[in-house]
């Protein structure tokens, strides 16, 4: 970052306590561990700690300056480190970004949605790279602190950055695009997600479209044909004239045509953008992705990527890390999708198990859904009645909330059994599950439900290595 204390005082509306105005700040960090010589410390403060508490490590770790609401007046400076003051340490790091945001003015599209955003995001960056430099989110920072320090990662170089946006109440979205300023926004659709911190569909919606509200008028919102809160959001809320539609509906302007399963998972499908046709074939577990693939499309194209482009990097394209990541382990064909979960989501989730070709009995490891608030019941009841119509053969869960799912379930005829040990639920998996066999986990991040199916994978090596593999194994190499 390339930024002098006097842009980031005209930024911020800092007091520059010490320091000279045309010195150019060090790169900004929020935490001491991670702090290097020549950083500029910026003291952030939460519910649970105080960043100014930390100054006295910044000094230690030669920080090049402090950022700060206060300091403490026991504490002693070198003289060459710089001290600004502000009144809200989280605003300021958010319009600092703005500001280097600016500065750089790549072409910069934010994503929002209640589920899909991060795979959308890896799908959108995968398809610009090698065109420009590209710029995207790591992992799912996309809130006050995340978003800035995102922003901040930006290199003058960036011609295209690709951010996610999220949201758990109402104004967020709005202060989120103030903050990173789209050229483009992309809604991948409007589910239950954090409903119960809203407190009814029309207040989720109305919070979502925050993100098109504040967009430029010749900015570009492009939004899902085949989620029908998106035409909700058209009609009553203010939405720039360039709207980009995608989805299977004929009438979107990115679609996918003539969708079909391929062997073992997967789909094809052409594409269809203006003129323009090309087949695809997406190497990725659930049908949903379909969905993500044609918004990472729309985004694309919205950043200059030719079709043909688009359409032979979506073929290449492999599915990020805990989101509908797939492997075959011990014969046992695995569906990891645990970074998050809302009712959709899961319920969407095991739905697409029955598209993978060739498997024995499916499994699930369901947990808790979060920020479902007075829905909760009635959301996890709806996901064990899922359950039994996706037609799962064993449900296994884990949490408070889960037990809910499967009493529903076992209502439903599915053998269930629920823990509150993670470690018994990795036993009760290790002995049940056999080669051919599917095993799909998925929950909130809270619940880590990783470290069961990494506690599984640790009991099965030391009681069956060296099986033989399954013929399921193979085909799906």
């Amino acid at each position: 970052m390339k930024m002098s204390l006097e842009q980031i005082v005209k930024a911020t509306g800092a007091i520059l306590h010490r320091g000279d105005a045309t010195r150019q700040a060090g790169r900004i960090c929020t935490d001491t561990r991670t702090l290097q010589p020549g950083d500029t410390f910026l003291a952030l403060s939460g519910m649970n700690f105080r960043g100014d508490d930390f100054i006295p490590k910044a000094i230690e770790k030669k920080a090049a300056g402090i950022i700060s609401h206060h300091l403490d007046s026991e504490i002693e400076l070198p003289d060459d480190v710089y001290h600004l003051s502000v009144a809200d340490t989280t605003r300021a790091l958010g319009e600092i970004a703005r500001q280097w945001r600016m500065i750089v003015n790549p072409r910069l599209a934010a994503i929002t949605g209640s589920a899909g955003k991060t795979t959308t995001k890896e799908l959108f960056a995968f398809l610009c790279m090698g065109e420009n430099p590209v710029h995207a989110t790591e992992g799912n920072f996309n809130n006050f602190i995340g978003l800035p320090l995102t922003l901040l990662r930006l290199r003058e170089e960036h011609k295209i950055s690709i951010v996610e946006v999220g949201m758990n109440h109402s104004g967020e979205l709005r202060r989120l695009a103030d903050i990173c300023k789209p050229d483009v926004g992309i809604l991948t659709n409007i589910g239950n997600a954090h409903i119960g911190n809203f407190g009814s569909l029309g207040k989720l919606i109305a919070a979502k479209a925050e993100l098109f509200e504040r967009l430029d008028p010749e900015a570009t919102a492009i939004l899902n044909t085949d989620c029908p809160h998106s035409a909700v959001m058209g009609e009553a809320f203010r939405i720039p004239k360039n709207i980009v539609m995608y989805g299977q509906d004929s009438k979107a302007d990115i679609r996918a045509e003539g969708v079909r399963l391929v062997k073992p998972f997967g789909y094809e499908f052409t594409l269809a953008i203006g003129d323009f046709r090309a087949s695809v074939h997406l190497k990725v577990y659930g049908r949903y992705q379909v969905s993500n693939a044609l918004a990472a499309a729309a985004g694309a194209w919205m950043m200059g990527i030719s079709p043909d482009r688009i359409a032979e990097r979506l073929s290449e394209f492999n599915a990020p890390e805990m989101r509908a990541e797939t492997e075959w382990f011990d014969g046992v064909f695995i569906v990891t999708d645990c970074y998050n979960a809302s009712p959709a989501s899961v319920i969407s989730t095991l739905q697409s198990l029955s598209d993978v070709h060739g498997l024995g009995r499916r499994f699930a490891l369901l947990g808790d859904m979060k920020e479902l608030g007075e829905y909760s019941r009635k959301y996890h009841e709806e996901v064990g009645l899922a359950t039994a119509e996706a037609g799962i053969d064993f449900l296994v869960t884990y949490g408070s909330d889960a037990a809910i799912i499967m009493e529903e379930a076992s209502r439903r005829g599915v053998p269930s059994r629920h823990f509150d040990n993670p470690d018994e639920a990795a036993d009760f998996l290790s002995c049940k599950l056999e080669p051919g066999d599917a095993l799909l986990v998925k929950g909130a991040r809270v619940l880590k439900l990783e470290e069961i199916l990494m506690k599984f994978k640790e009991i099965r090596v030391s009681l069956r290595e060296g099986a033989p593999s399954s013929s399921l194994e193979v085909e799906g190499t």
